[in-house]
Parts: structure tokens; C-alpha cells; sequence
């Protein structure tokens, strides 16, 4: 697992994840986060469908998939057997499940991720087969796998955003005062500006993340280490 941490390109890491979930006994795996600060746009990696993935990652289908509701709310991995709960005469048969099955994935384990730059996240490992008997010994090889990947995709997804998003110098000197807890208006005493220029600029950084709100752009800012306190 530690070339994990040295993966430089989403397609490294793609490669790398994809053998360490081979080496687990799984036959495809994703890993899936949403940045912190108000991003709305998850980052994704892996051997899952990634359209498919995203949609169910992005609309969570509510409290129908127990998966992504035991992912937010949870620090431990859920284990789960399409087997258990399909059914397609059962309108309430959960999303997650009901599409796993559809594209032949019966079996997995879904490992929550929080913090470390992300509103929340999963290391989702499955296969078409009954996992091995040593699937439930190895749970904490499958935990150990979502931090490395974490850790990677946590890197990867700040430097992509980062190519995108350009900052003005004023808009990253607002951002800092703002991060800092200073209103508008005392910014703009500290920078010898007005008050709707300040505003200008948190409005102007603020849309190039697609975030709403100063304090959110200021978070996003700082979790890309585009400025510091």
C-alpha cells in the first residue's frame, strides 16, 4: 500500500488502488470524496462505473441506501450482501443495492472517511463472488487501505482544483483577513479599500471555488493551501 503514497497521477492511482483491492479478494473498488469548504463536485477514483458511483455519491438517495447513510453518520466499515435485500418487486429496495447488482456486484465492504479535507467520504471494496472466509479478519487491511488512498486522493483532488482555480493577489489578502474573523468593513480599513471592494473580491474568490459565502471560500482556500493564518 505505500506505493499509494507516491501515486503523483489519478491514473497512478487508479493502478495502485486497483491491485491493492486485488490483493484483498475484490473485484472492483472506488474511492469517493467530497471536499471540504463547500464543494459540491466529489472527487472520484476507481474500478467502479465512476457516472454511476458519482450519482449515488453526490444524491447520497437518502435514507433508501443504508450504505451512504452508515458512511456519513459512522467511523466503522459496513459489510453487505446484495443477496440480503434484493428484490425488485420492493419499491423500497435500496438504490445502492438494487444498481450493485445490475452490473454484477454482490458482496463488499464500505469503509466511511471523514476529515483530513473532506465533508465526507467512502473506500468502497466489492466483488461478484462470496469474499473469502478471511474477508472479515482482513477488515482492518480494507481500513488501512482507505487511509493510504485517502491520503493520495486527498493530494491529487487539491492539486487538480488548484490548477483551476486562480486567485488575484487582493482576493487571497481578503480571504486571509477573512479566515481571520474580520468583518468587511474592518478589511477594508486594513487593506485602505472600500468596504464593497472587499465585497467584490469574497463574491469574485467565492465563485471561482462554486462555493456560497465568504467563510466558505475562505475554508476552501485555506484547505488548498492557497493561503495561510
Amino acid at each position: 500500500m505505500q506505493t499509494l503514497l507516491v501515486c503523483d497521477s489519478h491514473e497512478q492511482l487508479h493502478h495502485s488502488g486497483s491491485e491493492c483491492a486485488r490483493r484483498l479478494g475484490y473485484d472492483a473498488w472506488v474511492y469517493a470524496m467530497m471536499p471540504a469548504g463547500g464543494a459540491e463536485v466529489p472527487y472520484l477514483c476507481g474500478s467502479l462505473p465512476s457516472t454511476w458511483y458519482s450519482d449515488h455519491f453526490k444524491h447520497g438517495h437518502g435514507a433508501a441506501d443504508p450504505v451512504f447513510a452508515h458512511c456519513r453518520r459512522h467511523l466503522t466499515p459496513l459489510i453487505w450482501n446484495v443477496e440480503n435485500v434484493r428484490d425488485d418487486e420492493d419499491p423500497d429496495c435500496p438504490v445502492f443495492f438494487r444498481d450493485a447488482a445490475d452490473i454484477g456486484l454482490r458482496y463488499g465492504v464500505s469503509v466511511p472517511i471523514h476529515g483530513f479535507g473532506c465533508q465526507w467520504g467512502v473506500l468502497a471494496l466489492a466483488s461478484s463472488q462470496a469474499p473469502p472466509r478471511t474477508a472479515m479478519r482482513r477488515l482492518a487491511d480494507a481500513q488501512l487501505f482507505a487511509t493510504f488512498v485517502h491520503e493520495a486522493g486527498h493530494r491529487l483532488a487539491n492539486a487538480i482544483e488548484s490548477e483551476h482555480v486562480r486567485l488575484t493577489e487582493r482576493e487571497r489578502e481578503c480571504l486571509r483577513w477573512t479566515a481571520g474573523g474580520k468583518t468587511g468593513w474592518e478589511i477594508s480599513q486594513v487593506l485602505g479599500i472600500s468596504e464593497r471592494t472587499v465585497v467584490f473580491h469574497l463574491e469574485n474568490a467565492a465563485r471561482k471555488f462554486g462555493v456560497f459565502g465568504r467563510r466558505q471560500a475562505a475554508a476552501r482556500a485555506i484547505a488548498l493551501q492557497m493561503i495561510s493564518l
